[in-house]
């Protein structure tokens, strides 16, 4: 496929989400955003304790959100059980250093948003067109109010033109339908740092992700739909795994970076809100070294935790240099999972 960067790369596979209510926050994904859900699994032991940092004795559950049979773009819900529960997101706004929203496609926006917002997930501001190069396309998002503190992104993809990356993008999702009540898996999380070439040198050494998209943004009604200071300006990478689901847009503030929120300390279980970006790759050895080379902070060790619908998988966690927010690095299922990306 012409418009993959990156075909051997690893996209998003998961965004963790630790969540107030399970059965409230499944619904919201499996009725109104129509991913299919898995049934409910509980979560205990020395290896989700050491991978989350938990004290000995925890317990939670945890159900994931997907779009069929997809290997990228899920949703893992996690209910920690405990009593001291803090949201990660200390307000809705863009300024902040960690992981800052999930984006969705939909085929349109303004009924989209319309529909959230009368469930009460409001809306920032009303459905904003970018301005990317003219080779990229303009994209018309619109930013609201999700579960669990977490912001959610819709995007439609309102160009046709195939020799542009919105067109290809399009087609591509078309190709691929959306869900019964028209939204999509996850296609793109962002990701703010305060290093951008930090984020994207663990991207490309560790997940072999490719750039698709590196722009400034600095229009005043892109700011203001991302709440943002008016002449905010945001350097911005997307990278692409072998799948046009599971991007990441990398974002570093380049003159508002003061102002923004560390979100560091306070993603952390059991924590509510976006709290990790999990990636499967095909060697999980090889990411491990990969991480020594970059020096990255590392989290827990490699441990095997069962996920719902998934099985036991192994993993470990480390944070991403470019901003600490965390990054969980799962081994792909045998065989590896890359040959589907492209199909």
């Amino acid at each position: 496929m012409s418009h993959i960067v990156a075909p051997l790369g690893s996209p998003l596979a998961i965004a963790v989400v630790s969540c107030a209510s399970l059965a409230t926050s499944r619904a919201f994904y499996r009725d109104v955003l129509g991913l299919d859900a898995s049934g409910v699994i509980d979560c205990a032991g020395p290896a989700f304790e050491a991978l989350w940092g938990l004290g000995a004795g925890s317990r939670g559950r945890a159900c994931l959100l997907s779009g069929g049979d997809s290997p990228v773009g899920r949703i893992l819900l996690v209910e920690f059980d405990s009593p001291q529960r803090e949201p990660i997101m200390p307000a809705a706004d863009s300024r902040v250093i960690g992981l800052a929203n999930l984006n969705f496609y939909v085929r349109d926006i303004r009924a989209a948003s319309r529909h959230l917002d009368s469930l009460g997930y409001r809306s920032w501001t009303e459905p904003t067109q970018h301005a990317f190069a003219e080779s990229v396309g303009n994209p018309v998002e619109v930013l609201l109010d999700g579960p669990d503190g977490v912001p959610f992104n819709l995007v439609e993809l309102a160009v046709t033109d195939p020799a542009t990356r919105i067109g290809q993008m399009r087609a591509y999702v078309e190709a691929q339908g959306y869900t019964r009540t028209g939204f999509t898996p996850v296609v793109t999380a962002s990701h703010v740092c305060r290093s951008l070439p930090a984020a994207r040198a663990f991207c490309e050494q560790v997940l072999g992700m490719g750039a698709l998209i590196d722009a400034v943004l600095g229009v005043p009604s892109v700011n203001a739909f991302l709440r943002l200071p008016p002449d905010a300006r945001t350097h911005v990478t997307f990278m692409q795994g072998g799948h046009m689901f599971g991007k990441v847009a990398l974002a570093e503030p380049l003159n508002y970076a003061t102002a923004c929120v560390d979100l560091r300390p306070r993603a952390a279980a059991p924590n509510i809100g976006l709290l990790a970006h999990a990636f499967e790759v095909p060697d999980l050895a090889a990411a491990a070294a990969a991480c020594e080379a970059l020096g990255v902070e590392w989290v827990a060790p490699r441990v095997t935790v069962e996920l719902p619908g998934l099985g036991s998988r192994e993993g470990f966690m480390v944070r991403n240099p470019g901003s600490g927010a965390l990054q969980w690095i799962l081994a792909a299922p045998a065989p590896a999972a890359v040959a589907a990306y492209s199909r």
